[in-house]
């Protein structure tokens, strides 16, 4: 093998030796941008869930109504609904629509690994084992058939948690 032939070899060696440092360091880098993505995932829906809870408290049609339901015994009482009148049902109603919609986000999130278990056990099993009775009685779930406002995995996960009471 001529001399210019084994320099040849010997620089092709050392670059696919730094391609392949290269892809290491890629990975690892990858890597760690997912955490930083994870991590800025997380804190957004905290601060969406904060934003929300605060914007709940300030609002002037929303909140009078939501005391009175919980002063009723609502929402573990879902016959506190009939202590409302019909404005006041119909603001309950969609603010637990939304609530409904969130969960179900919360659960496509967790299916795809999103969400550890911990954190959805917290933030969703619990609230959808509370609030599945409310849901019905405002008619935004049918337990049993289909309900157009959930992802069917989701109403499969509602009757997933009520059945493990």
């Amino acid at each position: 093998m001529g001399k210019a032939k084994k320099i040849t070899s010997w620089v092709t060696l050392g670059a696919n030796l730094g391609v392949l440092v290269g892809l290491i360091l890629l990975v690892v880098e990858l890597d760690q941008n997912s955490d930083l993505v994870r991590a800025q995932i997380h804190q957004a829906r905290s601060d969406n869930f904060e934003a929300f809870r605060v914007s709940m408290a300030d609002t002037e049609q929303l909140l009078p109504a939501m005391v009175k339901f919980k002063a009723a015994g609502g929402p573990r009482d879902v016959s506190a609904i009939q202590q409302l009148d019909p404005i006041e049902r119909e603001r309950i109603r969609r603010y637990y629509a939304a609530r409904l919609a969130g969960y179900d986000n919360l659960h496509f999130q967790y299916k795809n690994g999103f969400l550890d278990e911990d954190f959805y056990n917290i933030r969703v099993v619990n609230p959808v084992r509370l609030l599945t009775p409310l849901w019905s009685e405002l008619g935004l779930i049918s337990l049993g058939s289909k309900n157009p406002r959930v992802t069917t995995s989701f109403a499969a996960e509602i009757e997933r948690i009520q059945s493990s009471d």
